[in-house]
């Protein structure tokens, strides 16, 4: 399946300051796999699972983003464009100011862009009915914070971070419209404290549950793993 007109809103403005240590001022989402910029790894399964409309939202070296887009093979399917936020306005605040500046209305999905995930995770955001999250199975939660679901998949609460023991956690995938983004200013806010929320709040937010490879390369000790083995291999 293709998702012609679904946009993908691809978050990589972090500082990625934990992990100035290893990669120092280089933007996280562009560190080196094999070879390739991680992000390559994403944008690859974006395109296995049907998504070509691609948005990337930057703000801390944007242009070592702008010069992996830039590289992309040719994909006469493929459209991309790039919005570097003024300042770092959070997760959140990088969705709305990129929505603002597209002037668009309708469905999309957003992603991290330091989470290697499998096409079917964003298939799944793809298809569901927003706003809806997509979580993922984890032996131990303390790392993340737990995400609580009812028997019909409605989100009730995420825990914070630090309590262990096994759970589902998000896996940084959102299926969103931006009808349900018209209380929110285009501000600084965060995905997770904000957003998410008010959501959970409102009794809105679906989930979908994702059981594919979740990598994350947001500490010197996941980075490492990764380094090691490979994105595909693990």
């Amino acid at each position: 399946m293709v998702f012609e007109e679904m946009k993908a809103l691809i978050l990589c403005g972090g500082l990625g300051t934990r992990l100035r240590s290893v990669i120092g001022a280089s933007q996280k989402a562009v560190a080196d796999i094999d070879g390739r910029p991680f992000l390559s790894f994403v944008i690859e399964q974006l395109a296995k699972a049907g998504i070509h409309d691609l948005v990337f939202c930057t703000h801390y070296q944007s242009e070592q983003v702008e010069s992996v887009v830039a590289n992309l093979p040719a994909d006469p399917a493929q459209k991309v464009a790039v919005m570097c936020e003024p300042s770092a306005m959070g997760t959140g605040g990088a969705i709305l100011y990129a929505l603002s500046q597209l002037q668009y209305e309708g469905p999309f999905i957003a992603l991290n862009a330091d989470t290697y995930l499998d096409a079917t995770a964003y298939r799944a955001a793809a298809e569901a009915a927003p706003p809806a999250i997509v979580v993922t199975p984890m032996d131990d939660c303390q790392r993340y914070g737990a995400v609580q679901l009812d028997e019909d998949r409605q989100v009730q609460a995420v825990t914070e971070k630090g309590k262990t023991g096994p759970g589902l956690i998000s896996a940084g995938v959102y299926s969103l419209h931006t009808r349900y983004l018209t209380d929110f200013p285009v501000e600084t806010l965060s995905m997770e404290q904000d957003i998410i929320p008010a959501l959970i709040s409102q009794k809105l937010l679906t989930a979908q549950v994702y059981d594919g490879p979740f990598l994350d390369i947001g500490t010197p000790d996941s980075l490492k793993l990764i380094r090691e083995h490979g994105v595909q291999k693990l």
